[in-house]
């Protein structure tokens, strides 16, 4: 019998055979965390919004809603009185995936018992982060800015007789969800309110106007 054998690969002979190394690990982008400035002049990446809204006007008190908690929404009390609006906001500073601050511009005509326009300009803080965002996007936002009515309207005037002004505090609380197939496109839930809160940058003025709105908001 003849012995078969394989004859070990010499220095030489090792270096001619091609060697492929292993692929390299391809890895993810690493999600951003930490504090992140975006100027307004970047291009928008899914980091702006315009939003349409329409609602009525609400005559029981914010604060029965908002911090006594004493009247649900099926109690509210409103007026004759209609808001159609838009708004145009833009994130400017965002912590991780958790909260962001926008800055937002508007504007809006009354109808109804009230047939003034409005404008403001306003800054948001939102909250971002829910644990069943994987099935209803959900934020939740506040904020603070100057709304100037083209003229006091007779309502206003009753809810602060004796103190009136056209510029006014622009305090109003959001709430949107989407789904996250449609990531462009968010309902929002906004109880839009103006009022002085007795300061006296706005004249000492009591009382304002507010209506419970609703919107479709477009992301890009």
């Amino acid at each position: 019998m003849i012995a078969l054998g394989v004859a070990p690969v010499t220095g030489a002979r090792a270096a001619d055979v091609p060697y492929d190394p292993p692929p390299a690990a391809v890895q993810a982008p690493a999600a951003t965390d930490g504090w992140r400035f975006i100027s307004p002049f970047e291009a928008c990446e899914m980091n702006c919004t315009a939003t349409l809204f329409v609602g009525r006007y609400i005559s029981t008190p914010m604060t029965d809603i908002f911090i006594k908690y004493k009247t649900p929404p099926w109690n509210w009390k409103t007026k004759d009185s209609t808001l159609v609006s838009g708004a145009f906001n833009r994130e400017i500073l965002t912590y991780s995936d958790l909260f962001a601050f926008e800055t937002e511009i508007g504007a809006g005509k009354r109808f109804g018992a009230q047939d003034e326009w409005e404008v403001w300009g306003a800054l948001y803080a939102r909250w971002k982060s829910f644990p069943w965002n994987d099935y209803l996007r959900t934020t939740i936002a506040v904020s603070t800015g100057v709304n100037y009515a083209s003229d006091v309207s007779r309502i206003e005037v009753e809810k602060s007789e004796k103190h009136q002004s056209k510029v006014l505090h622009y305090l109003s609380p959001e709430i949107t969800f989407g789904l996250p197939s449609q990531p462009n496109l968010d309902l929002v839930f906004r109880f839009h309110h103006r009022s002085g809160g007795n300061l006296g940058i706005f004249n000492g003025t009591g009382g304002g106007s507010q209506y419970q709105t609703v919107g479709l908001r477009y992301r890009w």
